[in-house]
């Protein structure tokens, strides 16, 4: 309960870009230096570390003296809590923000008591996601010196050792393009293409592929999973770089790509014991990328209804489960997974995809509400 430090969701910080979309705001990013070092220890609390290497300070008892640590440093377990614990209050009590604590507590919302103005901030550890309706100048300066958005600036520039990085154009490896209709597109172009050429630097094997796996996926996955044990796998020599590349796909997967995520999800199930049968298959993947590195999601001002749609697979042992939520015309979140029970008919298991689904859309639906109060007027 001493460490525990939560980065802003995935799903939220999407869910921040469809807000900017739906009211055409901007959006800013500001990096805080050194977060860690910028937190405070609690009254009373006292972290020691061996003195640095090259250093030996022998002290009167002829013994290697210890250095008191007097700021919380990187590599201590407490660290990212500490900035927390500092930060999150002065976004409430120094700033009077909105910590939206039923859904996302990263999130902080400014309540202008005109409604005129929009002010939204995403927290991601020492990432700042703003989100604003202010005009500004070329340089995404406020105009107007007496909108809430400058204040905050001034703020924190006077109380936080910051870098403002100007308007957004990448948030933890996801390009953001601000569309002249107001629509915002989130695609992952560059980090795809480096994934591309470091783990297929001679093209796509397989050519035209529409989509990301073959038929004979579901077989494979089951053969793989018959065949041997995650402690002694049939072909270990194939453990690590098959790991690797699903570990990269799996992030391209989770933040722009759900296009991806049933083959993905196919091929996690199957970590420790690939085949080469599924070592080509993942090529399907890799050559699917290479024909659409470029394919993202994209954020409209228009479509503000928050909407999911579930599907499931009937299989003999394990099915699966699809679910995808969407709010302003793009995906807020999304998932593949095998269900835990056995599901005696195909009714049941899409039971269980709608139970899935449906938890989603109500952790989305406190978010949204707490962006915009009472949205959506109906139930």
């Amino acid at each position: 309960d001493q460490t525990f430090a939560k980065p802003l969701q995935h799903s939220s910080a999407r869910g921040l870009f469809a807000y900017a979309a739906r009211n055409r705001c901007h959006i800013r990013s500001v990096d805080l230096v050194a977060a860690y070092l910028q937190g405070d220890f609690l009254e009373g609390e006292v972290v020691y570390c061996k003195q640095p290497a090259g250093s030996n300070v022998i002290g009167k008892d002829g013994l290697p003296m210890i250095c008191k640590v007097v700021k919380p440093i990187y590599g201590i377990p407490q660290a990212g809590r500490r900035l927390q614990r500092k930060l999150f209050p002065w976004c409430r009590d120094v700033m009077g923000l909105r910590q939206l604590d039923d859904s996302d507590d990263c999130v902080f919302v400014w309540d202008d008591p005109s409604g005129k103005e929009t002010f939204v901030i995403g927290i991601y550890v020492d990432n700042l996601q703003i989100v604003h309706s202010s005009d500004v100048d070329e340089g995404g300066n406020a105009i107007d010196r007496d909108s809430f958005y400058a204040k905050f600036m001034a703020k924190l520039q006077e109380d936080w050792d910051i870098v403002d990085e100007g308007p957004m154009s990448d948030l933890l490896g996801i390009e953001c393009d601000r569309k002249e209709d107001g629509s915002i597109l989130l695609h992952q172009t560059k980090f795809n293409k480096k994934l591309l050429g470091r783990f297929a630097p001679d093209g796509p094997k397989h050519k035209h592929a529409s989509v990301p796996y073959s038929s004979d996926l579901p077989r494979l996955v089951i053969e793989a999973y018959d065949g041997s044990t995650a402690a002694e796998p049939a072909y270990p020599h194939l453990v690590k770089p098959y790991q690797q590349i699903v570990g990269s796909l799996m992030y391209a997967c989770s933040c722009t790509r759900p296009d991806l995520a049933y083959a993905v999800h196919q091929h996690c199930r199957v970590l420790s014991r690939p085949t080469p049968e599924l070592f080509e298959e993942l090529q399907h993947v890799l050559s699917y990328l290479h024909e659409h590195p470029d394919l993202g999601i994209r954020f409209t001002p228009e479509d503000g209804t928050l909407h999911g749609v579930t599907d499931a697979s009937w299989e003999v042992r394990a099915s699966t489960s699809g679910w995808i939520v969407y709010w302003h015309g793009a995906p807020l979140c999304w998932g593949s997974r095998k269900q835990k029970s056995t599901s005696l008919s195909s009714m049941e298991a899409e039971i269980i995809a709608l139970s899935e689904g449906a938890k989603e859309v109500i952790h989305l639906r406190k978010f949204v509400r707490g962006l915009v109060p009472g949205y959506p007027s109906s139930p």
